[in-house]
């Protein structure tokens, strides 16, 4: 595939060639679907109060953002690697609102439910998770791979800590 050829010295080509088209689409399509997500609930929690508002359209921007760059730069491992933090980090608020409640704002304390919507955004950002990771390839992937499991596994004691609800 043509986009991920090398351009720039820092730049690595996916190490997938065989997956990296599909992964690259994969990865844009549920970004975007997300983004879509985030941006539908933006006046919803606007209404609210608009911390949540800001919040959900600074996500909505920045998932559609990514979605076009990806396309254009699959083979950036730091773009890679900004993905899939961002979106992990978007489950993460996502676990913690439905476990333990909303931390800031006039809802604070509040556990949010698990609104069909929500999980549909979730599950996109956890697919583009998986998309973003098989573009990293080699080395990269597995360090990636292991970190993830390094938070799961953190998590997991936190809620057998009673840390997480």
């Amino acid at each position: 595939m043509r986009a991920l050829a090398p351009r720039t010295p820092g730049q690595v080509p996916a190490r997938t060639p065989d997956l990296a088209g599909p992964a690259v689409y994969a990865a844009s399509a549920l970004s975007l679907a997300a983004a879509l997500a985030h941006l539908w609930a933006t006046p919803e929690h606007l209404a609210e109060w608009w911390g949540y508002g800001a919040f959900f359209l600074a996500a909505a921007l920045l998932q559609g953002s990514f979605a076009a760059l990806v396309l254009r730069w699959a083979g950036v491992y730091p773009l890679l690697v900004a993905g899939i933090g961002g979106n992990l980090g978007l489950v993460l608020v996502f676990v913690l609102t439905r476990t333990t409640g909303v931390h800031v704002g006039p809802h604070a304390g509040v556990v949010e439910a698990a609104a069909p919507l929500d999980v549909a955004a979730m599950v996109a950002e956890l697919g583009a998770v998986v998309a973003l990771t098989v573009l990293l390839g080699g080395r990269y992937r597995g360090i990636a791979v292991n970190a993830m499991l390094a938070l799961g596994a953190a998590l997991w004691l936190l809620r057998l800590a009673g840390v997480l609800a």
